[in-house]
């Protein structure tokens, strides 16, 4: 009887213990986590703040015209212009690189977009190839919104 009962107490004491262990390491965890979220809270204001300062990212654009010489700004403008009626939603861009004057067209995170956009516009401009460039990024809002 003795024995049964010692081991009684034996055993439920062992209970206690694993018991109190478990709440003990529950409460360690919660408030261990909530730190963590704190410091992910931190962490994401930080990448929000360097992100917002950065204008453009690294991407791909389609280069539509190129050429040098004496009236090339204005036949790029003049390129420019018709590519923006035709494709209206798609941005275009001149640039100077001496002795180039250069469009390129939209703003593409992946290869993959800007071919499958060449090969809409192969027609028209036969000439369009791919290049990576720095490419202005949308808004979040106006990702949603589409």
């Amino acid at each position: 009887m003795t024995k049964k009962i010692f081991s009684a107490i034996v055993l439920n004491m062992f209970v206690l213990f694993v018991v109190n262990a478990q709440i003990y390491n529950s409460n360690e965890i919660q408030t261990g986590s909530l730190y963590k979220q704190q410091q992910l809270d931190s962490l994401l204001m930080l990448h929000k703040k360097v992100n917002s300062l950065q204008s453009s990212v690294a991407g791909y654009r389609i280069q539509v015209y190129f050429e040098s010489g004496n009236y090339s700004k204005t036949k790029a403008l003049e390129v420019k212009n018709k590519f923006e009626q035709d494709f209206f939603s798609i941005p275009a861009y001149v640039s100077f690189n001496e002795p180039y004057y250069r469009v390129r067209v939209g703003n593409f995170r992946t290869k993959i977009e800007a071919i499958g956009f060449l090969k809409q516009i192969q027609m028209a401009y036969p000439n369009a190839f791919v290049v990576k460039d720095l490419i202005s990024f949308e808004k979040f809002d106006e990702i949603v919104d589409k």
